[in-house]
């Protein structure tokens, strides 16, 4: 073992630093071995992944590898707006479930990206595990989360009404191109999600349905609306034989959903249709389905299947209710609930309160 610098360390110190060293090494001590585990572990904690560096691994490994882009892209998102800055400097096998809790404490002000921010995180952790960076069972991130606030903005009829006529005359008046108000007009007719339109191709459309081989909840298949039978048809007359896109943009490539959204917030605006922070094209695909889960005359695994939803708990967070009907359906379970009682009354005798029959 080295006791010291000999240009530094006098000769009676370095005589009692080695007699206290053999004293140790006769007892069996082994000093030299001690201070190299030291260094060892000293060195593996500087070199021990952090959460940045979990976080680069679970997008570049799981997310792309097993995710669609849109969703990747927004865990990506998540990671570097939200969890880097937040816990990114922690080390894996450091974090605590109060360092998640605490963060999530932090971002309280944006409950929705908070909450999705920890699930990316638990998911990340779960990767970790299956890496052997943390000992199985011991997910962080696995804290309770009140549920984000549900979007309940829902279009009436007459909204939408006015959104298809601003669509109409923004096309007319060259406002928006041809290709996204006939995108947007489809995603009213079929209740799609704006990428399933948007990918959209020649290809894909059938005499009587539309087909994905891969879409977010795998291959899809749906039944063409008369409406959107008529928009496609006349598309199909005027469109460019060498375009594979149904709506293509201006260069005959596939359309961002960008422009999509750009021109649904002009429909917006042109139809003074206000939505604040739950303005999106996704509005329509939830207007859409409300509208088939409502309807009495559609069993539900066939509006399900209408609707593109594969479980029945995502069926039910798009069966929004709009309060006219709620109202309808009141009343009428009032009525219902006062004939049963009645005729139950004419139909036997009735033991009133007191005694008296």
């Amino acid at each position: 073992m080295t006791i010291g610098d000999a240009a530094k360390l006098r000769l009676e110190p370095a005589r009692e630093k080695a007699k206290e060293l053999a004293g140790l090494a006769f007892a069996g001590i082994d000093t030299a071995k001690e201070r190299a585990e030291e260094k060892q572990t000293l060195k593996a904690e500087r070199e021990a992944p952090t959460v940045s560096d979990l976080l680069d691994r679970f997008i570049e490994d799981h997310a792309r590898a097993h995710l669609k882009e849109k969703t990747w892209r927004e865990y990506e998102r998540l990671a570097d707006k939200i969890l880097k800055p937040e816990i990114g400097d922690l080390k894996v096998a450091a974090v605590t479930t109060a360092d998640v809790s605490t963060m999530h404490h932090r971002l309280r002000g944006k409950p929705t990206q908070a909450a999705l921010a920890v699930r990316v995180l638990s998911s990340a952790f779960s990767c970790a595990q299956e890496w052997g960076l943390r000992e199985a069972g011991s997910n962080p991130a696995k804290i309770r989360l009140k549920g984000a606030r549900r979007r309940e903005r829902l279009f009436t009829d007459a909204e939408v009404v006015r959104l298809k006529a601003a669509i109409d005359a923004l096309e007319k008046d060259n406002k928006i191109a041809a290709p996204v108000a006939l995108g947007l007009r489809l995603l009213f007719e079929t209740g799609c999600r704006a990428g399933e339109i948007t990918a959209l191709t020649w290809d894909h459309v059938g005499d009587t349905t539309l087909n994905w081989s891969d879409t977010k909840t795998g291959k899809l298949e749906k039944a063409v609306t008369q409406g959107a039978a008529r928009l496609l048809s006349v598309a199909h007359e005027a469109r460019d034989r060498k375009i594979k896109w149904v709506c293509p943009s201006s260069t005959g490539k596939q359309l961002r959903v960008e422009v999509l959204e750009a021109g649904f917030e002009r429909a917006m605006k042109s139809a003074a249709v206000v939505a604040g922070e739950n303005a999106s094209l996704h509005l329509i695909r939830h207007w859409f389905a409300s509208k088939t889960y409502s309807d009495p005359a559609i069993p539900l695994p066939l509006a399900m299947a209408m609707v593109g939803h594969r479980s029945v708990a995502t069926a039910m967070r798009y069966a929004h209710t709009a309060k006219a009907d709620l109202q309808r359906a009141t009343l009428a379970a009032e009525k219902r609930r006062a004939a049963a009682l009645k005729a139950a009354e004419k139909s036997g005798k009735v033991i009133k309160f007191g005694g008296a029959e």
